[in-house]
């Protein structure tokens, strides 16, 4: 009985059991962990909740998609009502595209407050210019009952109009001015936008079929103000776009990529050209079967783009965490095994708890301080702390400086893994592999077993 005491007790101090006990420490900090990732969570929908706060009031991401010629006209319907066949007037509007359309977008940006979160927006101009060809009404209809060329408008889809900021109106030919209205002035479209009625460019007396608008140019521009994103429309037959911002990170987004482009410290430049066989769209169609919004998968532009936002860092930093955790009490386990003082698991919990913590001082200062100053403070803050821990329960100021040493390294190593973004992966696994190729060969000495101390007392 007493040798099966003794064999039991063998194990329970051995390094093996030891090293088990610490797995299982590991797995149990991932409840706290959890804990800690779900409160960076809650504190980033927090900030995104403030950030669509302000959007709704400064400006929404923009669209612009247009502008497009819509005009009226009837056609006859045939249907039966009963034994007879009758014939009623449907009304329906037909679409047209510019033949050209250049388009030159000026942003710039500024950052909002609201208590401790700051809001990205920007104020853009946008100038369009550009040509509509002769209408051809056999593009969309055969036979038109009527034409109302006197009722076309102009239409310009803008995704969140209470971001304009100026009135605006659309010249014609170079002689005449014609102000926009509220809505793209269309019933029963949900589309958001303005437009302007071309009535006096026709002198066609209602019901003429053969068109009396001509071939004509426009030009006209929007300032408005808007947050996340700027997109346009490939509306025309050839397209081209300029843009020009003082945003340092864009990220060129949607369904085209800029043909040329500059981005340096203080903005960017960039500039497309689409032809109208990029896009599966005709020039004039129908509009009671397909609106405006039928553009809108071929949006293209720019999303203002945060590259270091600091919750995206702590999120990806607790990912991190049992690596980190395991890494560290590998440490203490190694300098455990060289000394003559054992740690009590209870000892190595709490360092977890610890470890734990700093994610969450992380998380609380760099919403005030900034990711940088933060993760400094609350590195030093920890593993400082942790290093007089070890020291204190092992008895030796060696192991102390040991673990400020090896905290410092990790410290350092994770902040390099946060910032190399697109490698932060690559960057996580050479780390673990090489964690585990030293603890591998630092402890290939070691009498897992326990054997050897019981030997020893033997003799």
């Amino acid at each position: 009985m007493s040798e099966i005491i003794a064999a039991a007790r063998r194990v329970l101090h051995s390094p093996a059991f030891k090293l088990c006990l610490i797995g299982f420490l590991i797995v149990l900090l991932l409840l706290p962990m959890v804990l800690a990732g779900a409160l960076v969570s809650e504190r980033e929908d927090r900030a995104r909740g403030v950030r669509s706060d302000v959007a709704r009031v400064w400006g929404q991401p923009q669209n612009v998609n247009g502008p497009f010629l819509v005009v009226p006209y009837t056609v006859k319907v045939e249907a039966k009502d009963g034994d007879k066949r009758v014939e009623t007037i449907v009304e329906r509007r037909a679409v047209f595209t510019p033949e050209t359309l250049e388009m030159t977008a000026k942003s710039a940006s500024q950052v909002l407050h609201r208590g401790i979160y700051t809001v990205n927006v920007y104020t853009a101009n946008v100038t369009l210019a550009g040509r509509f060809a002769k209408p051809d009404m056999s593009l969309v209809v055969s036979d038109p009952h009527t034409v109302r060329w006197n009722d076309a408008i102009l239409v310009l889809g803008l995704s969140d109009v209470s971001g304009l900021k100026a009135a605006a109106s659309v010249k014609i030919d170079q002689t005449q001015d014609i102000d926009f209205a509220p809505s793209i002035g269309i019933a029963g479209v949900e589309a958001n936008g303005i437009h302007a009625r071309l009535t006096g460019m026709t002198a066609a007396a209602p019901g003429t079929v053969n068109t009396a608008l001509k071939e004509f140019a426009f030009q006209t521009s929007l300032t408005f103000t808007g947050s996340g994103q700027l997109s346009f429309a490939p509306a025309a037959r050839e397209t081209k776009v300029t843009m020009t911002s003082d945003w340092p990170s864009p990220s060129f987004s949607g369904a085209f990529l800029p043909t040329d482009r500059n981005v340096i410290n203080t903005g960017f430049t960039a500039a497309w050209r689409i032809p109208h066989l990029a896009r599966s769209v005709p020039q004039a169609w129908d509009g009671n079967n397909q609106g405006i919004e039928r553009l809108q998968p071929y949006m293209f532009g720019v999303s203002y783009y945060q590259p270091v936002e600091f919750y995206d860092l702590v999120n990806r930093s607790v990912k991190y965490s049992v690596l980190f955790i395991a890494a560290a009490f590998m440490a203490v386990f190694l300098l455990e095994v060289q000394s003559a003082r054992r740690v009590h698991w209870v000892q190595y919990l709490f360092t977890g708890f610890a470890l734990t913590f700093f994610y969450v001082l992380l998380l609380s200062l760099a919403e005030h301080v900034g990711f940088g100053w933060s993760y400094l403070i609350a590195s030093a803050a920890t593993g400082g702390m942790l290093a007089v821990y070890v020291s204190r329960a092992l008895g030796s100021a060696t192991a102390g400086l040991a673990m400020a040493a090896t905290f410092a390294l990790l410290y350092g190593i994770l902040y390099l893994i946060l910032r190399l973004e697109d490698y932060a992966l690559l960057a996580g696994a050479l780390l673990g592999f090489a964690g585990l190729t030293v603890l591998m060969f630092a402890t290939l000495r070691i009498d897992w077993s326990g054997n050897q101390q019981r030997s020893t007392a033997l003799e």
